[in-house]
């Protein structure tokens, strides 16, 4: 049966998605709806990074051993770090750092299928050429901004052949890529945009989400590509709405989380959307650390 549950801010979007998978631990067609996706609650953040850093050293869940913090889930999506835009040609040079670390990135042994990021700035295609979706959407939004619902940006590459896709992206097929991926694959599989009345909003479709090690995480860099589209096309930020096929919590106590992330939550704020200016730190983040 599907699910349907909105919050005021991503912390809050996230505690009402986790109350959801409480009692079987999964959940079909969950749709979460984040009001005001520039907000979090760091409160609920640190809880569920101190949560994985305990499951690291008391389960036998493989994918516990070695979890990441919410920052870093983010970054695979929109790496905020790269992102300055005090400088002139923002998103050309954001554009720019992201195809480098993705150049680099291909030359590792261990890539598999890449990253988020590498898919919107450089969607590969059979013949080897690529599209910056990215950067094309802006084009359209930029020079067409009558248009409204054009700004779609597959993540996934399908079986098939080349085909394209409605407005700002092209979809090429390409089934050794990723059409036989049972595991390991991404798991982000399209982002459609709209613009209506000054604001972009944003839906994004997840064939499987993992609410422990990923969801917020998620959620988090969504929000800061939804906001990098949106001020470099002189827009507002409207909703976020995120739906999975598939959506678990596998915590062996998802309920001691639930209640530390309730018992944690209220302090709201705004979320990073750029890199720091040079000289501040991180010590502000209170980032739980691992034991060794």
């Amino acid at each position: 049966m599907a699910i349907f549950v909105r919050g005021s801010d991503i912390g809050s979007s996230w505690l009402a998605a986790y109350e959801q998978l409480q009692q079987t631990g999964h959940a079909v067609n969950l749709a979460v709806a984040i009001e005001e996706p520039l907000r979090e609650d760091a409160g609920v953040r640190r809880a569920i990074e101190r949560e994985l850093v305990k499951c690291r050293e008391h389960t036998d869940l493989s994918a516990f051993r070695r979890p990441q913090s919410m920052h870093t889930v983010a970054n695979t999506i929109f790496p905020v770090g790269l992102y300055r835009p005090d400088r002139d040609g923002a998103a050309e040079r954001f554009f720019a750092n992201a195809l480098r670390v993705e150049r680099q990135r291909a030359k590792a042994k261990n890539r598999q299928w890449g990253t988020y990021i590498g898919r919107l700035v450089a969607y590969p295609s059979p013949n080897g050429a690529a599209t910056n979706q990215l950067e094309t959407a802006l084009e359209v939004l930029n020079r067409d901004r009558n248009y409204k619902d054009r700004y779609e940006m597959p993540l996934v590459v399908a079986q098939g052949q080349a085909a394209d896709v409605t407005g700002g992206a092209l979809l090429h097929g390409d089934c050794a890529t990723d059409g036989f991926r049972a595991q390991g694959g991404p798991c982000l599989a399209h982002m459609s945009f709209t613009s209506v009345d000054g604001r972009m909003s944003m839906t994004a479709l997840y064939r499987a989400h993992a609410y422990e090690l990923r969801a917020y995480g998620n959620f988090l860099g969504l929000a800061r590509l939804l906001s990098f589209l949106a001020a470099e096309s002189g827009r507002e930020v409207g909703d976020l709405l995120v739906v999975a096929s598939h959506a678990w919590a596998d915590s062996p106590s998802r309920s001691q989380l639930l209640e530390a992330a309730l018992a944690a939550s209220g302090e709201v704020t705004d979320i990073e959307t750029h890199a720091r200016p040079l000289g501040v730190g991180v010590g502000d983040l209170d980032l739980p650390q691992a034991t060794a």
